[in-house]
């Protein structure tokens, strides 16, 4: 077998013209030896044939390297360096979910998104503040009816003389 099949096994088409090189998949990059430079810039898009299959390969990096290949597994001196992505496999990939940046908020409770709980904090002083100064003489009532328990009085300790002033 030929070394230079072995080298550069795969079939390239650039720009209409058929070219013998080799691609890294893990590296992303496409290898392929020239005498006259193929016409390739970012943003193009090539295709490998592998067999039966045809990849479409979209170039995001090229490098034209001069005399860089010895000749080594190939009759031409120059290099070409093309990164690339394959957009077959770029269209399977699962979609990461939308990010939304927001920018300040001012809030006491806020959620976002579906399906997550909301903790609701306030504290018992804020409470009887937002009671006392509301015109609800029902609420105020048993507030204080709420505060004067002894159980309750027990819990808040001796803050629940100071919240029933309040009232």
């Amino acid at each position: 077998m030929d070394f230079d099949e072995l080298a550069y096994p795969d079939d390239f088409e650039v720009g209409g013209i058929v070219y013998k090189g080799q691609r890294d998949r893990r590296k992303g990059e496409v290898l392929i030896p020239y005498s006259v430079p193929p016409s390739v810039k970012i943003g193009d898009t090539i295709v490998q044939k592998n067999g039966p299959n045809l990849y479409q390969l979209f170039v995001t990096d090229a490098d034209y390297l001069n005399d860089s290949t010895l000749e080594i597994g190939t009759k031409h001196a120059h290099m070409l360096t093309l990164t690339v992505q394959n957009l077959a496999s770029e269209a399977v990939k699962p979609k990461a979910a939308p990010t939304f940046q927001i920018g300040t908020l001012s809030a006491q409770q806020v959620q976002i998104g579906d399906g997550n709980t909301q903790t609701i904090t306030i504290s018992l002083a804020e409470v009887v503040k937002h009671v006392a100064a509301s015109p609800d003489h029902e609420a105020k009532g048993l507030l204080k009816k709420l505060l004067e328990n002894s159980t309750v009085a027990a819990v808040v300790g001796a803050g629940a003389t100071a919240l029933l002033g309040l009232l």
